[in-house]
C-alpha cells in the first residue's frame, strides 16, 4: 500500500512539474533584484551620512549591521546562483566592500566631514563608476556599461547681449556683459548636470534648475529624448559680470542618476555658510568631474541635422546644433576666458 502511495505521488510530481518551472524560474531574478536595491539603497544612506558634518557612533553601528546583513544575503545568492550575471554580481560585491571601507573611515573620524572626504576621495570616484554601471531595471548590467549617449550640444553667446549667436568654442573668450547660453537635445531618455565654476572660483549648478533671479524653468531630471533644452531658459541668457578670469563649465551625461555627484552637490550646499569647508568640498567635486572618462571627439556640426529655433528679446535666432558622443558617466569640459 505504501509503495502504491509512493508511485502516486511521485507521478503527481512529474505532472505538476512543468507548471512550477516557470515559477521556479522567476523566483532566482525577483530575489537578486531584491538584494541589488537594498545595495543601492544602502549605499545611498552611506553617501547622505558620508557628507555630513558630524556623524553618531549609533548611525555607523546601524550602517555596519546593513551591510553586514546585505554580505549575508550576497554570499546566500551565490551559493544558490541567483544572479543574472557573474559580472553584475562581481559589481555589486565591488559595491558592498567599497561602502564598507566607507563606513570604517566614517567611524574614525565622526566630527569631520572634510576629513572624511579627503581620506576617501579615491574610494567615491570608484563608488561613482560602480553605481552607475548598476541597472536600475532587469536591463542588464553590460547594456549600461556599453551603450553610448549622443547628445546635440550648442554653447552660444552674444557680445553685449547684441547682434547673432555665436558659437562659444573651448578657449574661447568673452567679455563682461556678454550674454551665453547652452542648448541641448538628447536621443534617448537619461540624466544630465552642468556646472560652471565661474571666475571667482565658485560653483554653480545651471542644470537641473528650478529658476534663477526672478525667472522659472522648472528643469528636472531625467530628461526626455528628442526634447531641445534651452539653459537658462528658451527667452533668456546668462550675462557675465564684472569680475574676470578663467570659466569651466562641466556637462555630465549619466543612463541613471549620478548618485554619488547629487551628495557632493548636496554636501556643497549645505555648506555655505562654512567657506573653508566649502571649498574642501567644491574641489573634491570639481575633482570628481575632471576625474570622470570624457568623450573622446570634441564638438562637430551635424551637417545632415536641422536648425533649433528660439526667440530671445523679442526677436528669433536659429543655429545648425553640434554633435557629441558621451557615455555614461561621461563628462564635456568647456573652458573660456572672462576679460574686460
Amino acid at each position: 500500500m505504501k509503495t502504491q502511495k509512493r508511485i502516486v505521488m511521485i507521478l503527481v510530481l512529474i505532472c505538476l512539474a512543468p507548471t512550477l518551472k516557470p515559477v521556479e524560474a522567476a523566483l532566482p531574478a525577483i530575489a537578486w533584484y531584491v538584494v541589488r536595491e537594498i545595495a543601492m539603497d544602502t549605499a545611498i544612506d552611506v553617501l547622505q551620512d558620508m557628507f555630513k558634518e558630524q556623524v553618531t557612533p549609533e548611525e555607523v553601528a546601524t550602517l555596519r549591521k546593513r551591510l553586514t546583513k546585505l554580505e549575508k544575503q550576497l554570499a546566500a545568492a551565490q551559493s544558490q546562483g541567483d544572479y543574472p550575471s557573474q559580472a553584475e554580481f562581481n559589481t555589486v560585491k565591488q559595491l558592498v566592500a567599497n561602502l564598507d571601507q566607507l563606513v570604517n573611515t566614517m567611524g574614525k573620524r565622526l566630527d569631520s566631514a572634510e576629513a572624511r572626504i579627503t581620506a576617501l576621495e579615491e574610494n567615491l570616484a570608484d563608488l561613482r563608476a560602480i553605481l552607475l554601471e548598476l541597472p536600475k531595471d532587469n536591463k542588464g548590467i553590460k547594456a549600461i556599461k556599453k551603450d553610448a549617449l549622443d547628445f546635440k550640444i550648442n554653447y552660444i553667446y552674444r557680445s553685449g547681449g547684441q547682434g547673432p549667436f555665436k558659437m562659444l568654442k573651448n578657449g574661447g573668450i568673452l567679455q563682461s556683459g556678454d550674454h551665453y547660453k547652452i542648448i541641448f537635445t538628447p536621443a534617448e531618455e537619461s540624466h544630465v548636470s552642468i556646472f560652471q565654476v565661474d571666475s571667482a572660483n565658485k560653483l554653480f549648478r545651471l542644470f537641473p534648475l528650478s529658476g534663477f533671479e526672478n525667472v522659472t524653468v522648472k528643469h528636472t531630471n531625467p530628461v526626455q529624448g528628442g526634447k531641445t533644452y534651452y539653459v537658462p531658459s528658451q527667452y533668456e541668457s546668462f550675462e557675465l559680470d564684472e569680475q574676470t578670469g578663467p570659466e569651466t563649465i562641466y556637462f555630465v551625461s549619466s543612463k541613471q542618476a549620478d548618485i554619488v555627484l547629487e551628495q557632493q552637490y548636496q554636501a556643497f550646499l549645505l555648506t555655505e555658510q562654512q567657506l573653508t569647508q566649502q571649498e574642501q568640498v567644491q574641489d573634491q567635486l570639481v575633482n570628481t568631474l575632471r576625474n570622470s572618462k570624457g568623450p573622446k571627439s570634441r564638438l562637430k556640426t551635424d551637417v545632415d541635422g536641422i536648425k533649433t529655433t528660439w526667440q530671445e528679446d523679442g526677436q528669433t535666432f536659429s543655429i545648425l546644433q553640434q554633435l557629441q558622443n558621451m557615455c555614461n558617466g561621461c563628462v564635456n569640459i568647456l573652458t573660456f576666458s572672462h576679460v574686460q
